[in-house]
């Protein structure tokens, strides 16, 4: 998905309690445990598998930002964005810890992302998202301006079933399904 419309002017103001702030020195453990907490239920996988060394180097590349959205000291969800295209940041991961979806904070999320991808030289910013994602996803990102602009099949073996998650996670995805 990609959205071409600058975000208005002034990031939005933090709901009472809520943060918004880039982690610059995240290690392997602590980054996948982020996935594992917002995005189990959507059978976010693909960084949980990767090396230390591999993840370590796709974490603390100068181009990769690192958000953690927290409600009352907790964790409620992260995004990390993209810059190595300087014309076309990428909102790689987004996402809710569970217990925060529907309280509104996906929108001030966004909204503040969206304002920190913004610069003079970007034309666009992307977006990557499944159809595993959250049943309201696509809705979501279309309010906040986003457009489909691609779409491709890609199959691979349930997270679940290779270990990977627990087999227990994302139980509104029928096991076996095609990936």
């Amino acid at each position: 998905m990609e959205r071409t419309a600058r975000p208005k002017d002034g990031a939005p103001p933090a709901p009472a309690g809520v943060t918004f702030a880039r982690e610059a020195d995240i290690g392997p453990d602590a980054y996948r445990d982020l996935h594992r907490k917002v995005g189990e239920e959507w059978l976010w996988w693909e960084r949980i598998v990767f090396d230390d060394a591999a993840l370590s180097a796709a974490i603390s590349d100068p181009a990769t930002e690192i958000y953690i959205l927290g409600a009352d000291g907790e964790l409620a969800g992260f995004t990390e964005l993209d810059r190595s295209a300087a014309e076309a940041p990428i909102i790689r991961y987004f996402g809710l810890a569970p217990e925060f979806i529907g309280r509104g904070l996906g929108g001030y999320m966004m909204e503040s992302v969206l304002h920190l991808a913004w610069r003079p030289n970007v034309r666009r910013v992307t977006l990557d998202t499944c159809d595993l994602d959250h049943p309201a996803a696509i809705s979501f990102y279309r309010r906040h301006g986003f457009d489909v602009t691609h779409t491709e099949v890609r199959t691979a073996e349930d997270p679940r079933e290779a270990g990977i998650l627990p087999i227990t996670a994302a139980p509104h995805i029928p096991l076996n399904r095609q990936l």
